[in-house]
C-alpha cells in the first residue's frame, strides 16, 4: 500500500466520535477509563491508528490493552497490547474498498498504563462521525469488579495482569448490551469510599485516593500522572456532555478489607458511602441510582441498605438497591478471587431487568 494513498486524520476531528471521559492534550486524544472508545466511519481498505502509551508501571503485566470492533461487532475482532511508547497499529484491512465503521476501545483500566490516540490513518474517505445507537445511557461507577479484573485468569494460578482483565466479559458491558444502552465507566481497582483495599495487617485505612477524588473530574488520574498533582489543576468533567438516565454504583468490596465488622469503622463507612450518594445526586439530579454489591462478600450489606433508606427519606426515591449473590466456586473463580465470566453473566441477568424497567418507566 502506497504511503501516498494514506489520509491522516486528527483524533480531535469532528469526524471522530468519542465515548467515555477523555482529555485531549497536544493533539492527542487520551482514552483511560475502561471501555472508553473512539469511533469513525470510512470507505476504503485500510485503517490504522498511531497510539501512545506511558508504559507505566514499567512491568509488562501492566501494559495497556486495546480492542477493535468492526461494523457493530459486540466482541472485538482484534485485541492487542501497547508495548511501545508510540507506534502505529493496524485496525482493519480488506481486499476491496467498502464502507466500514471502526470502534477502537481501551480495554485495560485507568489505574495502569495510559493510551493516547495521536492519529488515525485510512486509505480512503472519512465520513461524518457515527451517531449513538441508543438514547439510553448508563454510567458505571465502581472498583475492580466493574473493570473486569481477573476474568481471564484462574484463582490460585494467576495473579493480576492487564492481559487477564477483560471488561468485555464483565457485568457492566453485558448489562449495557442487554439494556441496549450507551455506557460510560468511572472505575478503578482497589478503590473504596472510606478505604481502598488493605491487607489484613493494616493499621489504618488507605484513604489517599478514593472514588470521590476522581468522580468530579474528567481524568484526574491521567493529569496526576502528567505532573499535575493538585485537583485545582485538573479538568472538571462536563456533566452535561453525557447525562446518564441510570447510574450503577458498585462499591464496598474494598472497604470491607478495613471495616471488618468493627462498629466504629462501619459507621464511618456509612457516612462516606452516603456522602458519595449525595455527590452522585449533586452532579446527576435526574438520574436513577442503582446501588449493587455482594459478589465478593456481603460484610457491608446492611450498612449499604441503611444508607439507601436514609437517602430515600432525606432526598428522593430515585434510588434502588440490588443485592448480589456471592460468587460460587462451581462457577469458576478468576485471578485474585475475582468473579469469573459466569458470575458476571449472572450479575447482568439480575441488573438488566431492573434497569430495563427503569428505562421503560421513563419512556425510553
Amino acid at each position: 500500500m502506497s504511503e501516498n494513498n494514506i489520509v491522516k486524520i486528527s483524533p480531535l476531528s469532528e469526524n471522530i466520535r468519542v465515548c467515555g471521559r477523555s482529555i485531549a492534550e497536544n493533539g492527542v486524544r487520551y482514552l483511560s477509563y475502561t471501555n472508553s472508545f473512539i469511533e469513525f466511519e470510512f470507505t476504503g481498505c485500510y485503517a490504522a491508528a498511531e497510539l501512545t502509551s506511558d508504559l507505566m508501571p514499567p512491568e509488562d503485566i501492566f501494559r495497556a490493552w486495546a480492542g477493535v470492533c468492526v461494523n457493530g461487532e459486540v466482541k472485538p475482532s482484534k485485541v492487542f497490547k501497547l508495548d511501545s511508547g508510540r507506534e502505529v497499529y493496524e485496525l482493519y484491512r480488506s481486499d476491496k474498498p467498502e464502507r466500514v465503521k471502526i470502534r477502537l476501545m481501551k480495554l485495560s483500566e485507568a489505574a495502569f498504563a495510559k493510551m493516547g490516540v495521536a492519529e488515525i490513518r485510512i486509505d480512503g474517505e472519512i465520513h461524518s462521525a457515527p451517531k449513538a445507537e441508543s438514547q439510553r445511557r448508563i454510567e458505571f461507577v465502581g472498583d475492580s469488579i466493574t473493570c473486569g479484573y481477573g476474568i481471564d485468569g484462574i484463582w490460585n494460578k494467576d495473579v493480576f495482569s492487564t492481559e487477564t482483565e477483560n471488561p468485555i466479559k464483565g457485568f457492566a458491558y453485558k448489562t449495557a448490551l442487554k439494556c441496549g444502552a450507551q455506557f460510560h465507566y468511572v472505575s478503578w481497582s482497589g478503590m473504596g469510599v472510606y478505604s481502598s483495599w488493605v491487607d489484613e495487617n493494616a493499621e489504618k485505612p488507605l484513604d489517599n485516593w478514593l472514588v470521590h477524588d476522581i468522580y468530579p473530574y474528567t481524568d484526574s488520574p491521567l493529569q496526576k500522572s502528567q505532573g499535575k498533582e493538585s485537583h485545582d489543576e485538573h479538568t472538571k468533567w462536563d456533566f452535561s456532555s453525557y447525562i446518564p438516565q441510570v447510574i450503577v454504583f458498585n462499591m464496598g468490596t474494598n472497604d470491607q478489607s478495613w471495616t471488618k465488622h468493627v462498629k466504629e469503622r462501619c459507621d464511618i463507612f456509612c457516612e462516606k458511602y452516603y456522602a458519595f450518594l449525595e455527590m452522585l445526586r449533586e452532579y446527576n439530579p435526574d438520574s436513577y441510582i442503582v446501588c449493587t454489591y455482594g459478589i465478593m462478600g456481603i460484610d457491608l450489606l446492611e450498612e449499604e441498605k441503611s444508607c439507601i433508606e436514609r437517602f430515600k427519606a432525606e432526598h428522593d426515591d430515585k434510588i434502588v438497591y440490588v443485592p448480589l449473590p456471592v460468587q460460587q466456586e462451581a462457577d469458576g473463580i478468576g485471578a485474585d478471587w475475582h468473579p469469573s465470566e459466569i458470575s458476571h453473566e449472572k450479575v447482568s441477568d439480575i441488573l438488566a431487568p431492573v434497569i430495563n424497567s427503569l428505562f421503560e418507566k421513563m419512556g425510553i
